[in-house]
């Protein structure tokens, strides 16, 4: 009898003072994602990820890393050693940043996946989610087609660009080739690729055997470079 009153008695007190739960670590990583939107070809973004202790025992950050298969574009540029010993928070949140770069070395979308280890029980590894878009700035003074044809017409006018091919074909030669540019530029004007015409117009003043030439004379090395820097300027291979 005595044995069922001391159990009966220590129930009535687990109910009168309930269990407490015991400390535990609690990360909080903020932003869990970024995207660093479109950045030019190796120009760099950064941003800032930071690291919370916001549990009641300490935090331990074991490991920052980038999972398998995530860009090489993005870098971490910024962190402190691990491992990170973080105590609970007493009137401020421990915290620390990481810093992370996007750089890309080409156009088009990237992504990486940044991995924090630590030894919370309910999150051992906290993912956050990067992603980019590199794309081609244009090369400063990069010619338009505008500008392309106003150096053709100028340079016909001044007889520093001729036609190259025997007698009247020369001059037929040259208009077509000024007939190709302005196509191309009605191309780019109604949001067409138009690299492969543009390609074909350089070939045609580019000095080389093959394709024939359709101009020659001093400017014609001009009027080539020109439509290279616009190539250049569409992102053309």
């Amino acid at each position: 009898m005595k044995n069922k009153l001391r159990l009966f008695s220590i129930f009535a007190l687990l109910l009168t003072f309930p269990l407490v739960a015991a400390a535990a670590p609690d990360i909080e990583v903020l932003p869990a994602g970024h995207d660093f939107g479109d950045v030019a070809i190796n120009a760099t973004a950064a941003t800032i990820i930071t690291v919370s202790s916001v549990g009641d025992h300490d935090l331990l950050v074991t490991g920052i890393d980038f999972q398998a298969g995530s860009s090489a574009d993005f870098v971490i540029a910024g962190a402190p050693s691990v491992p990170v010993l973080m105590p609970p928070p007493n009137g401020h949140v421990p915290s620390f940043d990481i810093e992370v770069t996007f750089s890309p070395a080409s156009a088009g979308f990237s992504s990486a996946t940044l991995l924090i280890y630590s030894n919370d029980s309910d999150e051992g590894v906290v993912e956050v989610i990067l992603s980019g878009a590199g794309f081609q700035e244009a090369p400063p003074n990069s010619p338009s087609i505008d500008d392309i044809l106003a150096f053709f017409d100028a340079s016909v006018a001044d007889g520093t660009l001729c036609g190259y091919g025997p007698g009247k074909s020369a001059n037929g030669r040259r208009g077509a080739l000024r007939n190709k540019i302005k196509a191309a530029g009605d191309m780019i004007d109604d949001g067409v690729d138009a690299c492969e015409q543009l390609s074909d117009s350089y070939q045609r003043c580019d000095g080389l055997p093959r394709p024939p030439e359709f101009v020659d004379c001093p400017a014609a090395a001009t009027l080539a470079q020109m439509i290279i820097g616009l190539m250049g300027q569409l992102g053309c291979e």
